[in-house]
């Protein structure tokens, strides 16, 4: 799911939203078998969840025995291919994942770090992103996998791609064939492509109603309980709201531009690749 950068801090807003409020087990968005199926409550989100989670595993070649997953948040899709026997290393710049990182087999681990700065002692049978591929540059990802990723190799990436240039678009993220055009130039290979935005869209609509009906109005709450505070609070948050531009405009309008079905519909779409690495070294960029 999608965070603004004004809450990303070491609080983690967005986690500890969905984890202490919501209860829920992940973070992604969920699968659905239809674009107009009816997501009511959380059940049946986590529900949704599962089926993507698992729909990751069914994407992994067989022969996949050690995976970095990037962006891990709170490790529930690294603890779903771990109990598939996978040696799973998770990353993440967010050092309080570190605590809910269910790490059971001997070999995976937890590592606090941006993939951009991880430069691995051993390199691994796959590169996961699963909705974390917008958190760094194309060039930045691919870079990365070339360093953690085995010749031959795969990179699984699952997530949000571009199909305009609105300005509310997260630079980061790309067109498909911005992606396609890399690997060519790198020489890897598409293995296998989907659009899976039909899948997305219900758990997409219901965590907009959550963001909007529950997470927007306990931001509000907490402003008025601290503009109720000291004169000198006051005077700190009136100061910060100036200058990140009205903190709960600029939240409003980055969440309607990353949770929003009618924004998303007409300016991204939701994908997922298979690629696999050369065999030879040489071959890459």
């Amino acid at each position: 799911m999608a965070i603004h950068p004004l809450l990303t801090n070491s609080v983690d807003f967005e986690l500890r939203f969905c984890v202490e409020v919501l209860k829920l087990e992940s973070l992604h968005l969920g699968y659905s078998d239809n674009q107009n199926d009816i997501i009511y409550s959380l059940d049946t989100l986590r529900s949704a969840q599962q089926r993507y989670t698992q729909s990751l595993l069914d994407w992994t070649p067989s022969n996949v025995q050690s995976i970095v997953d990037v962006g891990c948040g709170i490790g529930d899709v690294a603890f779903a291919f771990e109990k598939s026997g996978r040696i799973v290393q998770g990353i993440s710049p967010e050092k309080n994942h570190a605590s809910m990182f269910k790490n059971t087999l001997p070999g995976s681990s937890f590592i606090h770090s941006k993939i951009e700065d991880y430069y691995p002692k051993q390199q691994v049978d796959m590169l996961l992103m699963s909705e974390s591929n917008n958190y760094f540059s194309l060039k930045d990802g691919l870079d990365a996998a070339h360093r953690c990723v085995k010749p031959g190799g795969y990179i699984l990436i699952s997530g949000f791609y571009r199909t305009s240039d609105h300005p509310l678009i997260n630079t980061n993220m790309v067109y498909t064939s911005d992606l396609e055009r890399e690997c060519a130039q790198r020489g890897i290979a598409v293995i296998k492509s989907e659009c899976t935005s039909h899948k997305i869209l219900p758990s997409l609509r219901f965590t907009e109603s959550l963001f909007r009906h529950y997470m927007l109005p306990t931001l509000h709450i907490v402003q008025d309980l601290l503009m109720g505070f000291s004169p000198i609070i006051r005077l700190f948050l009136k100061l910060f709201m100036r200058k990140s531009g009205g903190f709960l405009h600029t939240l409003s309008e980055w969440y309607d531009a990353n949770l929003s079905e009618g924004f998303f519909t007409q300016h991204m779409a939701y994908h997922r690749f298979l690629l696999r690495l050369p065999v030879d070294k040489n071959q890459s960029v």
